[in-house]
């Protein structure tokens, strides 16, 4: 029988040396001890832009990369490559690892951060580099009817939209997995950016072969490199009917400032028409 994944709850997680979060503006979930920064917009009820990182656990790039020069709130997740002896690094990518539900764990951080926002985004983004990117794709499966856009940069795994192969290369037996249900209609809906630079080509990115953690029979499946990666879920998502872009960034390797900048612009014009949206929405009410 699978055990019943831990809620967030107060755990001893690994204070790593330097602390991503060190002087940046960070927030502790209520009754835990996980943390996540939060920089919030100049203007009440702005869009709010969730960013997750990779293994390297650069929130400060993120923050900086993303910041829009105030026009969005930015919140940025921690998560800790190591809870108490256990090593996390790589549990988050996945959903579900050593007994944490990160699924659970992030809808908990971003209630709270709306709390502490006080008053409600006009949209919900979220943003994922290299690992991060696993994550927001997989959190994504399951949670696209919270979010207005979702940009992709440099996955080193995707999950491919098939049901007949499994969790997590495919979407067999997802479900039971994380304990959550995919929602196939706001997922097709879901505006989506892929990015990876064009020189991100290194093989067999990560180990995820059988009998190694998170391994798969079928770890393979979208190719070997990020680059192959991100075609094969451009692919599945246009499938599904998802209005999906792919960017290849020219000259870039596997860097998370270039793939920042790229996604920027993806944003902004997303605020653009945002705004544009509410302006004429307002005109309309006004008549």
């Amino acid at each position: 029988m699978k055990s019943k994944p831990r809620a967030p709850c107060k755990t001893s997680l690994s204070n790593a040396s330097p602390d991503p979060l060190e002087g940046l503006p960070a927030v502790t979930l209520s009754g835990t001890d996980w943390r996540y920064g939060l920089r919030p917009a100049e203007a009440p009820g702005a869009p709010l832009l969730i960013a997750a990182h990779g293994s390297d656990r650069d929130v400060r790039g993120l923050l900086k990369g993303l910041d829009l020069g105030g026009a969005v709130s930015l919140l940025a997740p921690l998560f800790p490559a190591k809870i108490d002896e256990h090593d996390a690094s790589d549990d988050y990518k996945f959903l579900i690892g050593g007994g944490t539900d990160y699924l659970h764990l992030m809808d908990c951080i971003l209630a709270d951060a709306l709390g502490h926002l006080g008053e409600k985004p006009s949209c919900i983004w979220l943003f994922g580099f290299s690992g991060g990117a696993q994550f927001a794709q997989r959190y994504a499966l399951f949670r696209a009817a919270e979010l207005d856009g979702l940009i992709l940069a440099a996955p080193g795994g995707v999950t491919l939209l098939r049901e007949d192969v499994a969790w997590w290369p495919g979407l067999g037996g997802a479900e039971a997995a994380t304990g959550a249900e995919l929602d196939w209609e706001a997922l097709a809906a879901l505006p989506t950016a892929l990015f990876v630079g064009s020189e991100d080509r290194a093989k067999g990115v990560v180990n995820r072969g059988p009998g190694t953690r998170f391994g798969s029979e079928q770890a393979g499946l979208a190719g070997e490199t990020r680059i192959d990666k991100v075609h094969a879920l451009r692919d599945s998502l246009t499938a599904l009917g998802a209005p999906v872009t792919l960017t290849l960034i020219p000259g870039v390797g596997h860097t998370l400032a270039p793939c920042a900048e790229a996604a920027s612009h993806v944003l902004r014009n997303w605020l653009d028409q945002q705004q544009a949206s509410t302006v004429h929405t307002l005109n309309r009410s006004s008549k």
